[in-house]
This record gives C-alpha cells, structure tokens and sequence, in this order.
C-alpha cells in the first residue's frame, strides 16, 4: 500500500490538472472575495465566513481531477499493471481514493489560505469563534472526502475515460445543486404578507396567509435529514451559513464514506479489467 501510495501522488504531483485546479480553486477564491469586498468592504470583518464559502467551486474542480486521474489509470493500463506486479485490487481501490480524496482536500485548503491571506492584507478580521471556525472546516473537509469516495467510486467502476470525466463533472453539478434546492425549499417562511392593491394603486398588507410553498410536516423532516447527510448539502449549509445539525455532519460523511467504499470496493474486485 505505502509502494502504491508513493507512485500515486508522484504522478498527481507531475500532472498538469492538478496544478491547473490548485491554481483555478485558489484564483476562484480570491475572485470571489475582492467581488464580494469591493461591493461590501465590511465583508472584510468575517473573513472567517469568506474562508468557508468556496466549497462549490472545489466541488466541481474536484470530480473533474479525480475524473482525468482514474480514467488515465484505465487508458494507459496502469491499473493492469499494478496487478502484473502483485498488487491487490483492494490495494489499488484504497490507495486511489486516499490520493483523490487528499487532492479535494488540498484544494480546499488552497482556498483557505489564499482568502485568508487577502484577507488579512486588506485589515480583516476573523470575524466568527475560532471553536466554530474550526468545526466548519472540520464538516467541509470530511464532505470533501466523502464526495471523493464517491468519485472514486464511478471512476473505479467504469473504464472509459471520456464517461468517467462526464459522470463525474454531472454526479457534481447534480448534488451541489440538489444541496442548494432542498435549503431552498427549508428556507421558505411558513406565513407570507398577504398584500392587496386598491382602484388607486395603492398597496396595503392585508395580513399573514399560509405560504404553499413551505415544507411541513414528514416531508419536511426527511428532506431536512437528507441534507444533513449528503456531503454536497453539509458544504451548501456551511457555505449560505445556514446550518443544521453540525456536530453530527462529520458522522454522517464518515458514514457516507463507509458506504461507498464498500460497495466500490467490493464491485471492483469482481470488475473484468480485460
């Protein structure tokens, strides 16, 4: 495993995405904050929330990295060739996702530090409990790395290169934007102004009426469920902070984690790699 590990990240180390990511993660970052600071330069007294708010964009950066890396393993025949030399496919199938799991963190991490860094050059603040800074970096690194178990899953089971990268880039956009949907649909008030408009034009509120848009009930407890556990939905969270459960969130990505890597884990053993 250490042999594999070592041969893995020298190649991640010598490929070109991986540095085009770190640089587009940390680029994106920066972007974001000197946007948002240009507009609101008190946006500069939480530089604490702007260190957490990139997830998204990691989130798709990563499953295209960790879509180009497992899919080359298949067009070059490096995984036949780790097999000729000895090692087991429950080898190979750890040692790939503990290397795409570390790059999504890295990328995370590239982030921090560069928000950080403009941050504090432009006099801010942190802005937030470095308690509560620390268990949102906490959630956001455990959701990275059980997302990357899920990329890792559909690069490892799949053989071409080209679905790979599309299955991945989709698995991406479709739980990040599922995360952002169903906090949506939370946020939505149980009562709205009810609002009437006279022969003059004039607009008086008439009162509070049931919205039909708000979730209630068994409905609203599953969904608010499913969003704690998905790790896209605990990034989205961390990210609006708006947050539910935290403590727990961790928990849930390991669980996440646990999940995939078995079942991946056990369809790869019995993958046709011929």
């Amino acid at each position: 495993m250490a042999r594999l590990l070592q041969v893995n990240f020298a190649r991640l180390w010598k490929t070109k995405t991986f540095w085009i990511c770190l640089v587009l993660a940390a680029g994106l970052s920066i972007a974001s904050f000197f946007s948002m600071y240009s507009m609101r330069p008190i946006y500069a007294e939480n530089i604490g929330s702007a260190l957490i708010s990139n997830g998204s964009s990691v989130v798709l950066l990563s499953s295209i990295l960790t879509g180009l890396y497992l899919g080359t393993d298949y067009s070059n025949g490096t995984i036949r060739n780790k097999l000729t030399v000895g090692r087991t496919r429950i080898e190979i199938y750890f040692a790939n996702l503990i290397t795409t799991a570390a790059a999504g963190v890295i990328l995370l991490a590239s982030t921090w530090i560069s928000v950080g860094a403009v941050g504090l050059c432009v006099g801010g603040k942190l802005g937030m409990p470095a308690e509560k800074l620390a268990l949102d970096i906490a959630v956001c690194i455990c959701a990275m790395t059980a997302l990357s178990a899920i990329f890792t899953v559909i690069g490892m089971l799949l053989s071409s290169k080209s679905t790979i990268v599309t299955l991945t880039i989709i698995a991406a956009l479709g739980m990040m934007m599922s995360g952002r949907m169903i906090l949506s649909a939370l946020a939505e008030p149980e009562f709205v102004s009810s609002v009437s408009v006279d022969e003059d034009g004039n607009i008086a509120v008439d009162g509070q009426e049931p919205n039909p848009m708000y979730v209630s009930g068994i409905q609203r407890d599953v969904i608010t469920v499913v969003n704690d556990v998905l790790p896209s939905g605990q990034l989205v969270q961390v990210e609006m902070g708006s947050v539910h459960n935290e403590e727990l969130m961790p928990l849930y990505s390991l669980g996440v984690l646990a999940v995939s890597t078995v079942v991946g884990a056990l369809v790869f053993r019995k993958k046709d790699l011929k």
